[in-house]
C-alpha cells in the first residue's frame, strides 16, 4: 500500500508511514511540500511567541540561562548583548533554526546514502535520501502545533521559552532537572519527538531497503546514539 498523493501522504506520515515511504519511491516534489509545511509552522510559532512574550521577562530568562558560570562582569556584558539584539532575535532564531534543519538533514541524507550501499537494490540518489530525511522530521509539525497551542492559551505574557519550545523534553516530562545541573541541557534536547523520528526512519528504511527491522532500527538510532553519547562523555569529564 502507498499514499496516492501528497495530501494523503501528509496525513499518513502520522498514522500509516509505510504508505508514505512506499509512495515516495515513485514520486518527486512531495518532500518540498512537507518541508514547506514545517517552515510555515516553525515560522508561525516563532513570530507568535516573540509577539506575545513580555520582552523583559524573555531577557531575564535568557540572561539567566547564558550566565550560569559567568562572573558579574560577564553577566553585565551578556545582558547588554541580549538587550541590544532582542528586537532582531525573532529573525535570528527563525533563520538559524531553518538553516540548522537544512544542514542537519543534508548530513543525515549522506549517512543514509552511505548505509544504503549495503543493499545493492537500494539505488536511490542523494536527493531522494534528502527527501526521505525530511519526512522523518515530520514530528516537528506536531511539536510546533503543541508549542503554538501553549503560547496562545498562556494566561500571562511571561511565557518561558524553554517551557513552550521544549514542553515534550525528557527533562520536563520525567526528570525535572534544574538549570545548571549536569545533563539539564541534554535532557531538554531529547524529547518524545526524537524517538518518533527514529521510529519513522526505521519504518522508512525497511520500506526502501532489504534491511530487517532490527538492522533498520540500529541504523536509524545510530546518529542520535553517537551525538548523545559524545555529549554524555563531555558532561561527565
Amino acid at each position: 500500500m502507498k499514499s496516492l498523493n501528497v495530501i494523503t501522504a501528509l496525513m499518513n506520515i502520522f498514522i500509516s508511514p509505510s504508505k508514505v515511504f512506499n509512495g515516495l519511491k515513485e514520486t518527486k516534489g512531495w518532500s518540498w511540500l512537507a518541508f514547506l509545511l514545517m517552515v510555515i509552522l516553525i515560522s508561525a510559532c516563532t513570530f507568535t511567541y516573540y509577539n506575545t512574550v513580555d520582552k523583559q521577562f524573555l531577557i531575564d530568562e535568557q540572561v539567566a540561562i547564558a550566565s550560569i558560570d559567568a562572573t558579574i562582569g560577564e553577566q553585565k556584558m551578556i545582558r547588554q548583548y541580549v538587550e541590544q539584539n532582542i528586537d532582531n532575535q525573532v529573525w535570528l532564531t527563525l533563520i538559524s533554526g531553518l538553516i540548522a534543519i537544512a544542514i542537519l538533514n543534508a548530513v543525515i541524507a549522506l549517512y543514509y546514502l552511505f548505509i544504503s550501499k549495503q543493499d545493492p537494490d537500494a539505488n536511490y540518489s542523494y536527493g531522494a535520501w534528502y527527501g526521505f530525511g525530511i519526512w522523518c522530521m515530520m514530528p516537528v509539525v506536531i511539536s510546533n502545533i503543541g508549542t503554538l497551542a501553549l503560547i496562545l492559551t498562556a494566561s500571562s505574557p511571561e511565557i518561558s521559552q524553554t517551557a513552550v519550545f521544549s514542553y515534550a523534553s525528557i527533562n520536563q516530562l520525567l526528570l525535572g532537572l534544574e538549570l545548571g545541573q549536569p545533563f539539564y541541557t541534554m535532557m531538554e534536547n531529547i524529547n518524545i519527538f526524537t524517538f518518533w523520528g527514529i521510529a519513522l526512519a526505521t519504518i522508512g528504511l525497511t520500506c526502501w531497503t532489504n534491511f530487517s527491522f532490527n538492522k533498520a532500527l540500529i541504523f536509524a538510532a545510530l546518529p542520535s546514539l553517537v551525538i548523545y553519547g559524545i555529549w554524555t562523555v563531555v558532561v561527565l569529564i
